[in-house]
């Protein structure tokens, strides 16, 4: 089976996820910031609504890269210690060095608290960002996280197809890959037979518009796109039975 991750910002869109077939949901806030910690009010309505797929928190305290100070890390832990005890069922999260290593001592630290929980340990596109990926993914293994969300060190999946082909057929057995960036209901199928992924993550989602947002010369539109986003149902649904037919085939 491919399973299909869908990103969402709100109840809604997790909702949405479930609602149509989707097998796990990435919760964050500010998606367009490539995904910050969600608040625990958004995950207690989300349980409480009836969501029952697996629910991966993101646990990121800013926009722009990985390296945090000991301040930030201090408040990481504590937001992933709330998000874990109101019910996620995992933690996305990545942790750099300036040079641009991953931070092992800490990184292993947020593998252990998911560890104490019985909850899934994703390291996220910081991966794509380090250096020496190989060795990377080996530790991640020896140190057992989950899933590894990685676009093949790409600016996208369909540019790293390649790279993630050889981590799939290298390591697949013993961590799980998990391919992410740009995947479309128009891409979806190549990208799975150029890879070999048993899974998918993405926003699949759709520009929505608010007439509060500009007025005069007044904006906090932050793309010319839309006013916000939401996960699209139909291109959802194109995804979903795009990977049902490629299981067919």
């Amino acid at each position: 089976m491919i399973r299909v991750e869908v990103c969402a910002n709100s109840v809604k869109d997790c909702l949405i996820a479930q609602s149509l077939g989707a097998h796990r949901i990435e919760l964050v806030s500010a998606s367009y910031l490539g995904g910050l910690t969600p608040n625990l009010s958004v995950l207690d309505i989300i349980l409480e609504k009836g969501v029952v797929i697996p629910i991966m928190a993101m646990v990121r305290p800013r926009g722009g890269g990985f390296c945090y100070s000991n301040l930030e890390k201090e408040q990481m832990f504590r937001e992933a210690k709330e998000l874990l005890k109101h019910g996620a069922n995992g933690l996305v999260f990545g942790f750099l060095t300036e040079n641009n290593e991953i931070d092992w001592p800490v990184t292993e630290q947020m593998i252990e608290l998911c560890n104490r929980y019985d909850a899934e340990s994703v390291f996220h596109r910081a991966f794509d960002c380090a250096s020496n990926p190989e060795y990377n993914i080996q530790r991640l293994i020896g140190l057992g996280c989950t899933r590894i969300l990685t676009s093949g060190l790409a600016s996208n999946v369909k540019r790293g197809a390649k790279l993630i082909k050889l981590f799939q057929e290298k390591y697949g057995q013993h961590i799980e890959i998990l391919a992410g960036a740009g995947i479309t209901s128009d891409n979806i199928e190549k990208i799975l037979e150029k890879t070999g992924v048993k899974q998918v993550h993405g926003t699949f989602k759709k520009y929505m518009k608010d007439s509060t947002t500009s007025r005069d010369e007044v904006t906090f539109a932050y793309t010319d796109k839309g006013d916000y986003e939401e996960v699209d149902p139909e291109e959802l649904i194109k995804v979903l039975v795009s990977t049902r037919s490629y299981e067919i085939s």
